[in-house]
């Protein structure tokens, strides 16, 4: 069953690290799901090492020193689904709260009791079998450890099931639904296993293994599908693009090393974990590369296009926004406004900002009769914004100016196109460096300007160009008869 056991390593490990990699927010959530996912990953490697044809001391040794892992994947599973369904029911915290540090606690006991006493596996009376290979037995208070196991998985479907109840949206209902099948695979195989081992039965482990495989899937693609994890950010394509991505390395070079048969499977789980780490995290490792080969400014440039690609993938190209009928613009509007202003030089940001399901945007797109895709709605938004900045110009003249008439347009264009901000202007002044648009005056204008006035400045400068678009935009929903 190593086959199995490295499936299931693998899996466990890819989805450690794919979540790990693209969640930028470290919530309770995101800690709850990685130290079961943790406890995952050392309860197949275990099982790997194990079938190494090891001898009755190394088993025992093997067992008692892995033992956690059998405990803590159900622990934080259930902490993993009692903090979603209190997300969507905050009231719930009192009666969430005391069921962790129950289970917390009894964890604890369970992993105590499991490695240092006889009590849940007997390590002094190893079974026998009829192959005249030596197990380790389940010890007189192994029906407690099955009947917390049990509760853990039981308690977390209870809470999924709440949760799927009380959801609002379409796509939580859907999510939480999977939620629901991922944990009654849970259910069924952590209840096979246990009672193959309670019975010392001799049907395939597989039949135990091969449910909690599919309830890994499954719940993998949900939690990312609900957004909980992710802060609302849909990475569903980016985590089947990654897993077929995985899939196929893993394929080639394990089913290459074993046809050869070189590598014992300790070794061929070590193959698996350095290919699934390497490319899991290959855009760190190339960062790390980048430091080596270019300047900062281009390390910053390729930093960029790697996290543009993402934002890419895991942001599918937004769906028009409801007609438009009041006559100004709300906080939401000047907000994504302002944020898009600051992310002119940012495509990652500008990529994500929701202007580009404006009606605005759709009606440049088809004018221009250009493909509906995220690229070119990013394209559009930033050339929109890019020209509402340019109505701020006073006058014609290619040059700027430093009066009064010019602080709108000075307060964006030379900090978001230009990129020259106070400090900027600064350290110009100081080295004496100039630019031929731009004359000390403005230099002078900008460095001696409050921090707090600027952005005073900046903000309303913002909303005036909202308030342009915005009126653009009601032009195209409402029409003039």
């Amino acid at each position: 069953m190593v086959e199995a056991h490295l499936f299931g390593f693998g899996v466990a490990l890819w989805l450690a690290l794919f979540i790990a990699t693209r969640t930028h927010h470290h919530s309770k959530l995101f800690w709850a799901i990685n130290v079961s996912l943790l406890g995952l990953i050392g309860f197949f490697g275990s099982g790997i090492i194990g079938g190494e044809a090891l001898n009755i001391a190394q088993l025992i040794v093997l067992e008692r020193g892995f033992w956690w892992s059998s405990v803590l994947p159900m622990s934080a599973w259930l902490m993993v689904c009692s903090l979603i369904h209190q997300t969507l029911q905050p009231s719930i915290v009192k009666i969430a709260m005391p069921e962790r540090w129950l289970t917390g606690i009894i964890g604890v006991l369970m992993i105590g009791l499991g490695s240092f006493s006889n009590s849940l596996l007997n390590y002094a009376e190893p079974v026998m079998l009829a192959s005249g290979s030596q197990i380790i037995g389940t010890g007189q208070a192994y029906p407690i450890y099955s009947a917390y196991v049990m509760g853990c998985v039981s308690a977390a479907l209870w809470h999924l099931v709440a949760s799927w109840r009380i959801a609002e949206t379409g796509i939580a209902r859907r999510s939480l639904a999977s939620l629901v099948l991922g944990a009654l695979c849970f259910l069924l195989g952590t209840s096979m296993l246990l009672a193959r081992l309670i019975s010392a039965g001799t049907w395939s482990i597989l039949y135990g293994y091969v449910p909690i495989f599919a309830g890994l899937l499954i719940s993998g693609f949900s939690l990312v599908r609900f957004g909980l994890l992710l802060q609302g950010q849909n990475v569903l394509r980016d985590l089947i693009y990654s897993f077929c991505e995985m899939s196929i390395l893993a394929l080639l070079y394990l089913v290459s090393v074993n046809i050869l048969d070189l590598l014992r499977p300790s070794q061929l789980a070590l193959l698996l974990a350095c290919v699934i780490i390497s490319h899991t995290g290959l855009d760190r490792g190339r960062r790390w590369l980048d430091r080596l080969f270019f300047s900062r400014a281009e390390q910053a440039a390729r930093s960029q296009s790697r996290e543009f690609a993402v934002a890419l993938a895991s942001t599918p190209t937004p769906t028009p926004a409801p007609t438009i009928v009041a006559a100004k613009p709300d906080k939401t509007w000047n907000d994504a406004v302002r944020r898009a202003i600051s992310g002119l030089k940012n495509p990652v940001q500008l990529a994500q900002n929701s202007l580009l399901s404006s009606a605005l945007v759709s009606n440049h797109l088809q004018a221009k009769e250009l493909e509906d895709n995220r690229l070119n709605r990013s394209a559009i938004t930033r050339e929109l914004l890019l020209q509402a900045i340019e109505q701020l110009r006073p006058d014609a003249s290619p040059s700027l100016g430093a009066g009064d008439a010019w602080r709108w347009y000075n307060v964006l264009y030379l900090p978001y196109v230009r990129e020259i901000n106070r400090k900027t202007a600064i350290d110009w002044l100081r080295r004496g460096l100039s630019d031929p648009l731009i004359d000390a005056s403005v230099l002078s204008w900008l460095a001696d300007i409050d921090e707090d006035t600027f952005y005073k400045w900046q903000r309303r400068a913002s909303d005036v160009i909202a308030a342009q678009l915005w009126e653009q935009q009601l032009k195209l929903l409402q029409p003039e008869v």
